[in-house]
C-alpha cells in the first residue's frame, strides 16, 4: 500500500537551508526531512517513556503508597465478591 503524502511548507534559517542543499539533492529533501522528523519524534517518545519509568520506580519507593495499593489489590479478586450476583 502506498503511503499518503501531504505537502507542508517549512521555514528554515538561511544557513540551515544552505547546509541542507549541500548535503541532500533537491529531489531528496522531503525524504531527508521526513526521516529526521521521524527520528526526532521517536527520540522524544523514548525520553517520555524513560521519564515515566523513573516516575514508576520512584512511586514504588513510597512505602505508604505501596501499602495502600496492596490493601486495594485484595478487593479486585473474584474470590472477594461476597456473593454478589452479576
Amino acid at each position: 500500500m502506498k503511503q499518503k503524502h501531504e505537502n507542508v511548507t517549512l521555514s528554515f534559517p538561511a544557513e540551515l537551508n544552505a547546509l541542507l542543499h549541500i548535503r541532500v539533492t533537491r529531489r531528496g529533501i522531503s525524504k531527508y526531512v521526513a526521516n529526521a522528523v521521524k527520528k526526532a519524534l521517536e527520540e522524544d517518545e523514548r525520553k517520555e517513556l524513560m521519564k515515566l519509568e523513573k516516575a514508576y520506580e520512584e512511586s514504588n519507593k513510597d512505602q505508604d503508597r505501596v501499602e495502600i495499593v496492596n490493601d486495594w489489590k485484595g478487593l479486585d479478586t473474584v474470590d472477594n465478591i461476597e456473593g454478589w450476583e452479576w
